[in-house]
């Protein structure tokens, strides 16, 4: 998802990474079928031409 994110979504919308990403995970993969697990991606970015 983050490549794809980085790769794809951003050149598409006229951005480009200015900063280290954060990954926030909502749920135990211990405890939680992969299907399930949930995770927040927060990339700081910053417009193409500025």
């Amino acid at each position: 998802m983050l490549h794809e994110l980085h790769h794809s979504y951003l050149a598409a919308h006229g951005l480009r990474p200015s900063g280290l990403h954060h990954e926030i995970y909502l749920s135990d993969p211990r405890r939680t079928v992969p299907e399930k697990l949930r995770t927040i991606l927060r990339q700081p970015v910053e417009a193409l031409d500025g």
